[in-house]
C-alpha cells in the first residue's frame, strides 16, 4: 500500500471521540492504523484497554513511540509495528482506530471485512467506508468521526471491487 498520509496527529482536544464512539475495557485489544506518536495507544491503557498495538509506516514516527512506552513503563502492555498496516494481521483486534484518506480506508476496506471477527468496533477520523453505514457518526472539531461495527451494514452503493487509485504522492493536510 502507498504511504497515503505524512503523520498529522489527531489533536489532543478530539482523542476522547475515539473513545466515545468505542469505549474500551480491561478485554479489548486496540489497534491504531497510522499510530503516529501513539498518543491513542497511550490513551486507550489509560482508559483499561488489555493490549494495544500500533502501526506505523514511518520509522521516525515509530521509534518517538517506543521511546514514549519505555519512559512511561508501557513497553509491555503496547507494542509499535513498523510497517504497512494491509501486511499485517489485524484478527487479534477488537478495536481499531484509523486516521487515513478516503483511498486509504478502500484499500483496507476488503482486509476489514474478511480479517475481522464479528463485533470488531472500527473509528474512523474524517473519512467514511464507502459502500458501509455507520453504526453512529459524531461531529467533533470540524471533522466527523465514524463507528463500524464488523459485520458492517452495507449501503445500496456497495461496490465489491472498490476502486483504488491512491498513489504515494497523494497526500492530504488539515489546517
Amino acid at each position: 500500500m502507498p504511504k497515503f498520509v505524512k503523520w498529522v496527529p489527531t489533536p489532543p482536544q478530539l482523542i476522547n471521540t475515539f473513545f466515545e464512539l468505542a469505549p474500551v475495557t480491561a478485554d479489548d485489544v486496540v489497534y491504531d492504523l497510522g499510530s503516529g506518536d501513539g498518543r491513542l495507544i497511550f490513551t486507550a491503557l489509560e482508559k483499561g484497554a488489555k493490549k494495544c498495538v500500533g502501526i506505523d509506516i514511518d520509522p521516525d514516527c515509530v521509534n518517538t513511540a517506543r521511546e514514549a512506552a519505555k519512559k512511561m513503563g508501557l513497553d509491555q502492555q503496547v507494542s509499535f509495528i513498523e510497517g504497512d498496516v494491509l501486511e499485517q494481521d489485524l484478527s487479534e483486534a477488537t478495536v481499531i482506530f484509523v486516521y487515513l484518506i478516503q483511498s486509504g480506508i478502500a484499500f483496507l476496506r476488503p482486509k476489514f471485512e474478511t480479517e475481522l471477527r464479528p463485533g470488531t468496533r472500527i473509528v474512523i477520523e474524517t473519512y467514511s467506508v464507502q459502500g458501509w453505514k455507520p453504526v453512529k457518526v459524531i461531529e467533533a472539531g470540524k471533522r466527523f468521526f465514524y463507528l463500524y461495527i464488523t459485520p458492517p451494514e452495507r449501503t445500496p452503493d456497495y461496490d465489491p471491487e472498490p476502486s483504488n487509485t491512491a498513489t504515494e504522492f497523494d497526500w492530504w493536510y488539515f489546517p
